[in-house]
């Protein structure tokens, strides 16, 4: 399997689980050499040959070469990816955003995503396989200081429906997986620093009356997607959120 952003978070938690479910070859995409190997040296304590490859998802060549890299360590052929990329932008009423950082923000959230979605497909399409990208239920419930991240979510989470129509006839299952907050990750410490996002994700998580998600519970929703038990489960946006919505 492939994971982007695989070196820490949701993505590092999605690779380690597929390690212990029995994996045998797993490629870890990230831009942060000693975040990477680091890494890989724990995810490979579950029995997995791991590799990490150095580069940038959202680049227009580099993801090919990312793609090309990662199926030839996985023998040429790559059963799942999940994209993790966890979301940046700064929170905060529209009004408050940089016009100029407007354009990087939302390409930095979506291209990675498409990028590398549409690099894998060659290596999918002689045997099949499962794509999961993980968004953000900011995709589907409207937040205050999310309108950015938001509309990028909501687009990541229709390209997912949509590119499963796409490729079904090659057996090539895709879904998004969209949590909430997720607790105990770096992208939460941020958010939660800021004073806006206190301020607004404080008063959100006082819903997750089932407890706030850790990033072991998105990994194990997209170890299922991506196994027997879900082969016939495509196009679907699987919220995780302790309950605080069920849109």
């Amino acid at each position: 399997m492939l994971v982007s952003g695989g070196t820490s978070g949701v993505g590092l938690a999605i690779a380690t689980q597929f390690a212990i479910a029995g994996a045998e070859r797993i490629v870890l995409l990230g831009r942060d050499t000693r975040r990477g190997t680091e890494a890989a040296r724990s995810v490979a304590t579950h029995g997995a040959k791991v590799h990490f490859v150095t580069g940038d998802a959202g680049g227009t060549h580099d993801s090919d070469r990312l793609a090309a890299e990662a199926a030839a360590f996985l023998g040429g052929h790559i059963d799942t990816f999940a994209s993790a990329v966890a979301p940046g932008g700064h929170l905060g009423p529209l009004l408050q955003q940089d016009p100029v950082e407007l354009e990087r923000i939302l390409l930095g959230l979506v291209l990675p995503v498409m990028q590398m979605n549409r690099a894998v497909l060659p290596f999918m399409q002689d045997r099949g396989g499962t794509i999961v990208n993980v968004a953000s239920d900011a995709a589907k419930v409207p937040t205050p200081g999310e309108s950015i991240a938001g509309g990028a979510m909501a687009a990541i989470t229709m390209f997912s429906r949509t590119l499963a129509l796409e490729v079904k006839r090659h057996g090539i299952r895709v879904h998004s997986v969209t949590p909430s907050l997720i607790a105990q990750t770096p992208t939460a410490d941020r958010l939660l620093a800021d004073e806006f996002g206190a301020k607004i994700f404080n008063k959100i998580t006082q819903k997750a009356q089932l407890g706030l998600p850790v990033a072991d519970d998105v990994a194990a929703v997209v170890l299922w997607l991506a196994g027997p038990a879900a082969a016939r489960v495509t196009g679907q946006v699987i919220s995780v959120n302790g309950g605080i919505s069920a849109g």
